[in-house]
């Protein structure tokens, strides 16, 4: 009787998960139409391709190099920006908070003509405290890396927005 339970109450919560739409959050997909594609960057080594590169070789999409036929769909990764704005001071002056912005600018050019231009933001924020100097450095870093990785996963994501006409 235990186990009948058991069973009713995880169909009935999986039953809520399907209808409502429920999604995992980590999962990146990527639409079929981009299953072949090439990918340009302008720093092809930097954090954000490695990350780009490594969603898409999740996805099974394989990447061209030097398609110039035109014929396979193309990511281009534009410009990233990181800054860093102070949003409190302490009272003797010194940054005591900062917000820190990555704008990501990127292009899907499709059949060589049509360009489709994405954009993504994002925001966290970091606390300053000047005694612990290594370890805001390594925090600082930290926070770096898991900004670029969503970056890579909104960026993938958007994607799927892209209609294409075969």
């Amino acid at each position: 009787m235990k186990a009948y339970l058991t069973y009713i109450v995880l169909l009935a919560i999986s039953t809520l998960l399907i209808g409502c739409g429920f999604h995992l959050q980590y999962d990146t997909e990527v639409p079929p139409q981009f299953k072949t594609m090439s990918y340009i960057s302008y720093d092809p080594y930097g954090q954000l391709s490695r990350n780009i590169k490594e969603i898409l070789s999740d996805n099974k999409v394989n990447l061209l190099n030097n398609d110039t036929s035109g014929k396979y769909p193309s990511l281009r990764l534009v410009k990233s920006k990181l800054t860093r704005d102070t949003i409190s001071i302490y009272q003797d002056g010194k940054a005591a908070e900062y917000q820190l912005v990555l704008t990501v600018e990127a292009q899907v050019v499709i059949a060589g003509k049509d360009i489709y231009p994405i954009n993504v933001r994002i925001f966290r924020t970091f606390f300053d405290n000047p005694a612990t100097a290594l370890a805001k450095t390594t925090e600082q870093s930290l926070i770096e890396q898991e900004m670029y990785k969503q970056a890579a996963k909104q960026l993938i994501g958007k994607l799927k927005t892209i209609r294409t006409t075969n």
